[in-house]
């Protein structure tokens, strides 16, 4: 480089320095007209604000309690929304800086928060008879001191202003001091022309480091460090390669966590992440030299084993990672029980690319799933035929909600004191234009899984609703609930739409409820049913005793209705057991002030068994098996009658 080239860099740098120079002392001198403007209204204004708006929620308050003075729950809503605001803004803004050295301030604006914290089940039933004066007692006393607190932020706020402007001036040399500083320092660019070679390798270098990171992170799963999805596609690809080439054995395993999904919701996903990474080191310690795993997903992973021994090492493979899996975990101080579920795929003649033997391996562990938590399967190839007949079945499912091909069935429920029927429950049939009445065990978990549950459930829920309000007397319907309905924020929406639009009164409607939809007790899943009860819906527990069967789902929600599962009434004769399980249930339903219902009553000893064992009602083919509407007879047998058996 020659040296007019170097003089003339120069004297560019020298004139960017003095402009940039000239620009900065601008920005300061502005920056200091600014701040003086607007600083005195941050803070102190704040203050002020909140003071302003705490005594518009007292008048406002005080007002709402005088008849006439026009003002609604509304308005004092509004009010007390835009204190909270306020409060807010005090107390995670700026303004925590202008009280940290006044302990009383500081105590003041605590109590401003403990105020509005109270104040605001009080605003929220302002109707209720004393709220209003509730309300007032607690502001009153605080008036004075927030006054005080105003008017000590202004103080303090001129202070920090007058300050400000001092700290500015003493920058604005600072500044000009480095400006002259930076036209000097453009000298020593002179001096660093003769290095740019070495930096220039130096950033090769870095770049050649950045390149592999950036390939590491492409390649591999940034929360457990295995190996990603992209990666396991190759190396599923490489295996294949082997395979055909030279004839290593392989299997693809694919598995995915059990209840991990309730950890999640209840326990949040930072609880949920550091388990990942558990999980993720208990897999590497299952696996041999050779063998990758990799996380494909959420909590799906991904293995490819090399079966050279044959498919029994795959077998001992997944039974051991289903062992070490299902292992209590600890994390952050909390026991966590999770287990999976694992489909294998060995590698066959026919398979040509990797989608086609993760397909097999997804199909074995959608097997495996169905089976059971903590199984594994391999796969077979009726497997693609029923996954072709399921695929089939959801199109025509799509087609049946919106052709109208439902109908709703319903069994009789009797009350065994009364001796007459008090109830149905409506039952869901599906007849198909092809395959005639098609089991709702085929089909609902169908629907569950692609969306189609909400919909035809509020279908459910309005149809039984209009049948039932034609009954005679008080004869309730009972309506049978999925546990997806709870997590789709609907349900109650729908059911209140439903009663109000068929005119039922709400006691004459019962929700069953299974156990499942209980499992994670989420707080989403409470309030709804809290909010049913408050529609007069009536909630009973369905199935009871074959689930998990927490007494602390009974005390956590008032069932009005315990119904017994159908299995434990089938057993009655055959096993001792059943007798006492079925006795249990009856008194703790009678110790909790809650119905029992015996579902599954086919016989006469069955009826008079759960009768001595202190059931309110039963259920069953005993006293008819489920009808249409236009089928139903509303009075009870006599020879069916309960005193007459």
């Amino acid at each position: 480089m020659s040296l007019r080239t170097l003089k003339v860099i120069f004297g560019a740098v020298t004139v960017c320095f003095l402009l940039a120079s000239a620009y900065i002392a601008m920005l300061v001198t502005e920056r200091q007209r600014v701040l003086g403007d607007i600083t005195h209204y941050n803070p102190a204004w704040q203050a002020s604000q909140a003071v302003s708006e705490f005594m518009r929620l007292e008048r406002r308050l005080d007002a709402f309690n005088v008849p006439g003075r026009g003002v609604d729950k509304g308005e004092v809503d509004l009010r007390f929304e835009i204190l909270l605001s306020r409060v807010k803004l005090l107390i995670e803004g700026r303004f925590q800086s202008i009280i940290q050295d006044d302990p009383d301030q500081q105590a003041t604006l605590r109590r401003l928060a403990e105020v509005v914290e109270l104040l605001q089940p009080l605003v929220a039933e302002l109707e209720h008879p004393g709220s209003v004066q509730q309300a007032l007692q607690l502001l009153e006393p605080l008036e004075p001191r927030l006054l005080q607190l105003a008017s000590y932020a202004q103080i303090r706020g001129g202070e920090r202003i007058a300050q400000d402007q001092r700290d500015l001036n003493r920058l604005y040399w600072i500044f000009s001091g480095l400006s002259l500083g930076l036209i000097l320092l453009g000298l020593i660019l002179i001096g660093l022309f003769s290095r740019h070679n070495q930096l220039l390798e130096r950033a090769h270098r870095d770049l050649h480091a950045l390149t592999g990171h950036l390939a590491h992170a492409a390649s591999h799963d940034a929360l457990t460090g295995l190996a990603n999805r992209v990666l396991f596609h190759e190396q599923l690809e490489a295996h294949l390669t082997r395979w055909h080439q030279k004839g290593i054995r392989f299997a693809a395993l694919c598995l995915d966590l059990d209840r991990f999904k309730s950890v999640n919701d209840t326990l949040g996903h930072e609880i949920g992440d550091a388990l990942l990474k558990v999980v993720a080191d208990r897999l590497r310690s299952c696996l041999r030299d050779g063998d990758t795993v990799a996380r494909l997903g959420g909590d799906e992973f991904g293995i490819l084993h090399e079966a050279t021994g044959g498919l029994e090492s795959c077998s001992v493979l997944a039974k051991h990672i289903v062992e070490q899996l299902s292992a209590p975990y600890s994390v952050d101080g909390r026991e966590i029980v999770i287990g999976t579920s694992i489909g294998i795929a060995p590698v066959e003649a026919d398979i040509v690319s990797p989608d086609q033997m993760l397909k097999r391996a997804d199909l074995a562990l959608y097997e495996a799933k169905s089976q059971g938590r903590g199984m594994f399967c391999y796969f077979e190839r009726s497997m693609e035929a029923r996954l072709d007949a399921r695929r089939s079945l959801e199109i025509d499912l799509r087609k049946a909600v919106a052709t109208d091909e439902f109908e709703l069935f319903f069994q009789p429920q009797v009350n065994l004191k009364l001796n007459q029927i008090n109830g149905f429950e409506a039952l869901l049939r599906w007849r198909h234009p092809t395959w005639g009445k098609v089991s709702p065990a085929e089909y609902i978990s169908i629907a569950e899984d692609i969306g189609l549950i909400s919909p035809l459930g509020e279908w459910v829920i309005r149809t039984a609703c209009a049948e039932a309000v034609k009954w005679p007397r008080d004869i309730k319907v009972a309506v049978n609930l999925s546990p997806v309905q709870f997590r789709n924020g609907t349900l109650v929406q729908s059911v209140h739409h439903a009663l109000e639009s068929t005119g039922l009164p709400p006691r004459r409607l019962e929700l069953e409820i299974t156990e499942t939809s209980l499992l994670d007790e989420t707080e989403a899943t409470m309030a709804a049913l809290h909010e049913l009860r408050r529609l007069g819906v009536q909630i009973a527990i369905d199935d009871f005793g074959t689930g998990y069967s927490s007494l602390s789902y009974l005390r956590s929600f008032p069932f009005d209705r315990i119904k017994v599962d159908r299995s434990f009434v089938r057993d009655l004769s055959s096993r001792r057991d059943a007798m006492t399980i079925v006795r249990s249930i009856a008194s703790l339903g009678a110790g909790l002030g809650m119905s029992t219902v015996a579902e599954g009553i086919e016989t006469k000893e069955q009826l008079l068994q759960v009768q001595a064992a202190g059931y309110t009602e039963v259920q069953g083919y005993y006293f008819g098996r489920p009808k249409p509407v236009h089928e139903l007879v509303y009075s009870l047998d006599p020879a069916l009658s309960p005193s007459s058996a």
